[in-house]
């Protein structure tokens, strides 16, 4: 689960963006008040929004609802693994447990 670096992130992206319409950002540029900046890889499909990005050398994922107040997290184990992740999202295969997280 280690190990994981932003080169995997721009690397899922890459793989998926002529796929999918995806957005490879910063964190800093969501303005979502995430406390570190770095690459993010961004999508939205069926009311939901998607979002990838590593810290600690982990993959960190996010599933929200469009108003960012219910969501899910958990940590993808490999590159293959976020891409699988990413492609059930964007084609609406994927059921997520969404729970409140945010204020409103």
């Amino acid at each position: 689960m280690f190990g994981i670096t932003v080169n995997d992130v721009i690397g899922v992206y890459e793989q998926l963006k002529d796929r999918y319409e995806l957005v490879l950002t910063t964190t800093s540029a969501l303005d979502e008040g995430f406390t570190i900046d770095c690459p993010i890889l961004v999508g939205k499909a069926n009311g939901r929004i998607i979002e990838l990005y590593e810290d600690g050398g982990m993959f960190i994922m996010d599933v929200m609802d469009a108003e960012q107040t219910m969501g899910t997290h958990w940590h993808p184990f490999d590159v293959k693994n976020a891409v699988d992740d990413i492609v059930e999202f964007m084609e609406g295969k994927a059921h997520y447990e969404m729970r409140p997280f945010k204020l409103v």
